[in-house]
Formats: C-alpha cells, sequence, structure tokens
C-alpha cells in the first residue's frame, strides 16, 4: 500500500496550486485531518468538499472515507518503519552500476572467487554465495580462517572477496592483508564508513545500515548487505546470458 506521501510525489507534476497546499497541510497535520470531516478540512482552504474528493481519486482513494482509513493506518506504524524503509531505499543508491562491473569484470577473470565472512554475515554470504554457484562453480565459500589462509597460500589468479560490516573483524583483516602480500585481487564489502578492509581492497563495494543491539544479541539489520550482494549476482548473470 502507498503511503500519502509517495502518491503525492507520484502525482507532484499534475497537482493543482490548491492541491499542493492541501497536501502539504496533510503532510504536516495528519493525525487531525485523520480526524476531521470533508466539510471542515474544505472550508479550511476555502473551497467545496468535491474538491477535495477530487483530490483524494487523483491520489488513488476511491474517496475521502477511505483517504482517512489509509491515513490512519499510517500513523499506526512505529516511526521505525518509516526510518527503516528509507535506509533501504538509500541502499539502492549505494549501487555503483560502474564499481560493480569492474568486480564482475575481475570475477570473470578469475580462475575462483572465494568469499570469507563470519557469523551472521557470515550465514548470509554463504547463501548468497550457493546462488552464484549455480551459475558458475568457481565461487567458493570459506568458513574457516585456517582453510581460507591456506587457499590464499597455495593459489594464484584467484579473486578473494571478503564481507564485513564493520570492516574492523581482526581475523578478516588478517587474511586480507594476507591475500594483499600474496598479489591476489581483494574486494571488499562494508557499512558506509572508514574502515581497514577498504584500505586493504582492490575495489571496495558499501552498503548503509545501523548497528542495532537488543539484550546483548546483535540485531543490526543484513537486508542492506543482501541488497548490494544480489545486485552484484544480476550483473554478473547479465555477462553470461542466463
Amino acid at each position: 500500500m502507498l503511503s500519502f506521501q509517495e502518491r503525492i510525489k507520484n502525482k507532484e507534476n499534475r497537482l493543482t496550486e490548491l492541491e499542493e497546499d492541501l497536501a502539504n497541510y496533510i503532510l504536516k497535520h495528519k493525525e487531525e485531518v485523520s480526524q476531521t470531516k470533508i466539510v471542515s478540512l474544505s472550508q479550511k482552504f476555502y473551497t467545496v468538499p468535491n474538491t477535495i474528493t477530487r483530490f483524494c481519486k487523483k491520489l488513488g482513494y476511491d474517496n475521502f472515507s477511505e483517504f482517512k482509513i489509509n491515513l490512519k493506518q499510517e500513523l499506526a506504524i512505529p516511526e521505525v518503519t518509516s526510518s527503516h524503509k528509507e535506509i533501504l531505499l538509500k541502499n539502492f543508491d549505494l549501487i555503483d552500476k560502474e564499481r560493480e562491473m569492474k568486480v564482475v569484470q575481475l570475477m570473470q577473470k578469475a580462475k575462483f572467487v572465494n568469499f570469507y565472512a563470519l557469523d551472521q554475515t557470515g550465514l548470509l554470504t554463504k547463501m548468497y554465495v550457493k546462488s552464484l554457484f549455480a551459475l558458475d562453480n568457481k565461487f567458493q565459500f570459506f568458513e574457516y580462517q585456517q582453510e581460507m589462509k591456506k587457499k590464499i597460500l597455495s593459489s594464484s589468479s584467484e579473486l578473494f572477496f571478503f564481507v564485513s560490516l564493520s570492516g574492523e573483524t581482526p581475523s578478516v583483516l588478517e587474511l586480507a592483508a594476507l591475500a594483499k602480500e600474496n598479489k591476489h585481487k581483494i574486494v571488499s564489502l562494508t557499512n558506509l564508513k572508514e574502515n581497514r578492509l577498504v584500505q586493504l581492497s582492490d575495489i571496495s563495494l558499501f552498503c548503509l545500515t545501523e548497528e542495532e543491539e537488543v539484550n546483548g544479541y546483535n540485531t543490526t539489520d543484513k537486508t542492506p548487505l543482501l541488497l548490494i550482494l544480489q545486485s552484484l549476482y544480476y550483473a554478473y548473470r547479465g555477462i553470461l546470458h542466463i
């Protein structure tokens, strides 16, 4: 269901001056408007109820009553939901197609592409690598530091992909430094902030999420990480024409 603000944005070039004033008023006084009668609202703008009804229909509501019901539902949604949605939308803007294609080209050239991540981030990354493996069996996920270290030391012409939201995980940094010493190409995916993993990487990808902890548990939303990875998946799939 589209919010009132989203409906306004979709019609922003088709609203009359009166409708724009009406929209701005409603955005600032949602709770008040959700309780008011159509006659009272029309009088406030020195117009007639039919004008308000036409405005509601232009935005996709059946009538003023449906508009008020939807407005009340919006008010019932916790504010954190809107904030969460805003952060998710910002992650779409972080998808840098030019940089993404450079990573895809490295993947294409590499003999093997080796992923490493830990804990919850590791579980999500492992799931993502399974999707890549379905396209090409050169993709591998490593759960253990020693296995990854052995892979770095015994291979050549391979790509190492490290995923860490903080970009400061000790084992990740140690492995990335080792990969760099052994002349491997390194790609990283971290949260959008300065971190040491970015400094070790040939190409850095970013997502945006806010760190969160509840009762001692890390509850940071990992959805943004998957958005960036999934976009990379489709980019690689695209060059294979699958």
